[in-house]
């Protein structure tokens, strides 16, 4: 570390690598020392932008002795050769959703991780919100008696444009699926973290109208190990896309969340409350991938400081990261094989 401050190197300039970057640099304690992309002039642009050297070779980057971190923003299907090779050489990762497209790769990112003693974050950026946080307290804490549902629908929308402006969008080897692992699967790890482990799933999906190999729709039902039943429906066909939705039912009340704001909250022995969350920068990514806010990777960033500097474990480590995705990938292979899908996946 230079200057009492965590050196962070970023992997991949595609979008994503704008909030992990903005977060840097709007962190005390956080410094953006190094950039790398496989593309030089991509690589040389967002590097001269911020004043920070610039590599086209990861592994070059990594080696620098003011990179204590990276954030690997590169599509998620290649992402377990730069993970392992910075764990062994003592970079902590801060890794973004999903981990990789496979539990064995997530797995063995995990390992390398734990046998190298260095830091592993996965960015779930919405566990952070002060809104998410109040419900999973109430679910959690009883105030909606026996929980009888909870579910999720991740109704966006992307044009076809969308997946065409990069090769590796639409694939299972690049991207590891569609709605549900790209667009879904922050939705789905918030379902999970309130409502407890998934015990198994029945699913169905397909590609009902994007030029996609991947699913742009998919519906699934859920038996949690609690006893309690849900629903997740995801889709990016659904015009212009609406806010994804949260909602949870109990033998004492029901709570529902659109995007980041509580829109219902009936709990019996309180006041009902309601607030609209169609305006906020989380509910507009139902419809435009670039517009969610800083604030979540932010707070994972301020995090992953005193985690490296203090000691400690990120809250969202490797095997809490790898929960989403495990769920999800149990989903595929339900509506794949057309059987219901025991977890956890063996």
């Amino acid at each position: 570390m230079s200057e009492n401050n965590v050196g962070f190197g970023v992997v991949g300039c595609g979008v994503v690598a704008d909030y992990h970057i903005g977060a840097i640099n709007d962190t005390e304690g956080a410094k953006l020392v190094a950039i790398n992309d496989v593309v030089e002039e991509r690589a040389r642009e967002v590097g001269e932008q911020h004043g920070v050297a610039w590599y086209t070779d990861y592994k070059e980057m990594i080696a620098a002795l003011d990179v204590d971190a990276i954030c690997i923003c590169t599509p998620s299907g290649i992402r377990i050769p730069i993970a392992t090779d910075a764990a062994k050489a003592g970079v902590h990762l801060v890794i973004e959703k999903p981990i990789d497209v496979t539990l064995e790769k997530a797995d063995r990112i995990i390992q390398a991780a734990a046998e190298a003693d260095v830091q592993l974050m996965c960015i779930f950026q919405l566990r952070y919100g002060q809104a998410v946080n109040q419900v999973r307290q109430a679910v959690q804490g009883g105030k909606l008696g026996k929980v009888t549902l909870g579910d999720a629908y991740i109704k966006w929308f992307r044009p076809q444009e969308y997946y065409d402006s990069a090769a590796w969008r639409g694939t299972w080897d690049m991207e590891g699926g569609g709605a549900l692992m790209t667009q879904g699967i922050h939705t789905v790890d918030l379902l999970q973290w309130i409502m407890g482990p998934v015990k198994r799933v029945s699913a169905r999906m397909g590609a009902l109208v994007h030029d996609v190999e991947v699913e742009d729709t998919v519906v699934a039902t859920l038996e949690y190990e609690s006893g309690a039943l849900g629903v997740i429906e995801a889709t990016t066909t659904a015009h212009p896309g609406m806010p994804a939705k949260l909602e949870f039912s109990g033998s004492g009340g029901s709570i529902a969340m659109e995007a980041d704001q509580i829109t219902a909250w009936d709990v019996e022995g309180e006041e009902s409350q309601a607030a609209g969350g169609a305006g906020t920068d989380v509910a507009k990514a139902a419809s435009d991938s670039k517009t969610f806010g800083t604030e979540g990777h932010k707070a994972q960033i301020a995090e992953m400081v005193q985690v490296i500097t203090a000691g400690g474990r990120p809250a969202i480590d490797g095997p809490e990261g790898r929960k989403a995705l495990e769920l999800i990938l149990a989903i595929y292979q339900s509506a794949r094989s057309g059987e219901t899908v025991e977890l956890p996946l063996t």
